[in-house]
């Protein structure tokens, strides 16, 4: 199903489901076979909007031809089982922009419906990144997400948020139709979406629910999922809630299910590790990592499964 860049940026709305890579035990090669169970798991919970991503798909870990694989893979997964699906990809967290255009292709080929664009190069000027942006765009026709974060600061010193204006500037190349919010600095966030909320699609991360709630009448309709990559019908449930005004709901929904996941999983383990924890807990994937990723250890995996067993997730699935 062909649709227009407007098309796809007014369906960015709700949980967007980030894909956790998943290794195999014996020889840490991507197990293809638990990604597609994964993907089918999601879809069956409700997911219709599928984001292949620098951080949570592992491409720290992967070769440049093994992101292109995955890259493949899961477009073709997510438009096997509805042709429907959103799905976006991205390209490597390193590398020359030329080789980031050639993944825009080649994603665009795959029939990916977004690009992700990340550049984790130091940033010295607004005119290094614009040009970033401005070569991927002008060189394909792919919808692309800006996934804004804090840069490196090439003359030391803190990381450095985005400048608006280079923000601003960006949101308006042609291609440009949606953001994955990624600072984590509330004030900013909301500078961010006051300014670029009437052009591009915006996906929140950070917190969760929580994080999302705070912006979601300043214009912000889109969360990356927490909780709901482990279960994704209580992200779609949320959703509904939300849109039913269910107050009652949002509110059990953070003190019963996010404040704990967050507070005593995400916190004490770290995101990345905790979560492929908590999906090999359910059956779905090895929590086998490659290194400089270590899975978490057998003890701290077995607190990570009674956690999970503890929280009240059937009753906000209802």
């Amino acid at each position: 199903m062909n649709q227009s860049l407007e098309q796809i940026r007014s369906r960015i709305k709700g949980p967007v489901f980030s894909i956790v890579t998943p290794f195999k035990e014996d020889s840490e090669d991507i197990d293809y076979d638990a990604l597609s169970a994964y993907i089918d798991f999601a879809y069956k919970g409700g997911a219709d909007k599928f984001f292949v991503m620098a951080y949570n798909s592992r491409y720290s870990q992967l070769s440049f031809d093994e992101i292109k694989a995955l890259n493949s893979f899961v477009i073709k997964e997510v438009k096997r089982i509805d042709a429907n699906n959103l799905v976006i990809v991205a390209n490597p967290l390193h590398c020359a922009t030329s080789l980031s255009l050639e993944f825009a292709q080649h994603a665009q080929e795959c029939g990916a419906d977004l690009f992700s664009v990340i550049c984790r190069e130091k940033y010295f000027s607004d005119e290094q990144i614009f040009q970033h942006y401005k070569m991927i765009n002008d060189g394909s026709d792919i919808g692309i997400l800006i996934h804004e974060m804090p840069f490196l600061n090439g003359r030391g010193g803190p990381a450095v948020n985005w400048p608006i204006d280079l923000l601003d500037r960006v949101a308006d190349l042609k291609n440009v139709i949606a953001i994955k919010e990624d600072a984590k600095d509330d004030e900013y966030s909301r500078a961010v979406i006051n300014k670029i909320k009437d052009r591009l699609g915006i996906i929140i991360s950070g917190g969760g629910k929580t994080q999302w709630l705070q912006f979601a009448d300043d214009g912000c309709q889109a969360w990356l999922n927490g909780v709901g990559v482990y279960e994704p019908k209580i992200a779609v449930n949320f959703w509904k809630k939300y849109q039913e005004k269910n107050t009652d709901y949002l509110k059990g929904f953070v003190e019963e299910i996010e404040a704990p996941f967050f507070a005593k999983g995400v916190k004490k383990f770290g995101w990345h590790l905790f979560i492929k924890a908590a999906l090999e807990s359910r059956g779905l994937m090895s929590r086998q990592e490659r290194l400089p990723m270590l899975a978490l250890s057998d003890s701290d995996a077995a607190e990570v499964a009674a956690l999970m067993k503890s929280l009240p997730i059937e009753k906000y699935c209802l």
